[in-house]
């Protein structure tokens, strides 16, 4: 079953997100989004079926796995929602 979410936000709001939006080819909804903007983007987006990974270089004293990075030692983060989960960013 799919779901279908609608983020009705102000036009500044949605200009943030979609310069953040990932290609179709890949499988997260945003990707590079800044660390400074965590708090921002995690409120505006819907919690329902959401992920978040961090990503970053390794940095002194903390090696990182390939795939992934903690949260303390992130420089961007990607959110990523289920495969049946569509999300539009406006009214339907």
């Amino acid at each position: 079953m799919t779901h279908t979410i609608y983020a009705d936000y102000n036009k500044e709001n949605i200009t943030l997100l979609e310069s953040f939006r990932s290609p179709n080819s890949e499988t997260s909804m945003f990707k590079g989004i800044p660390m400074a903007l965590f708090e921002k983007v995690t409120r505006l987006l819907p919690n329902k079926d959401r992920r978040i990974k961090f990503r970053g270089k390794s940095k002194l004293g903390y090696k990182r796995p390939a795939a992934h990075t903690i949260k303390e030692f992130a420089d961007t983060f990607a959110v990523y929602y289920d495969n049946d989960t569509i999300l539009h960013l406006g009214r339907p």
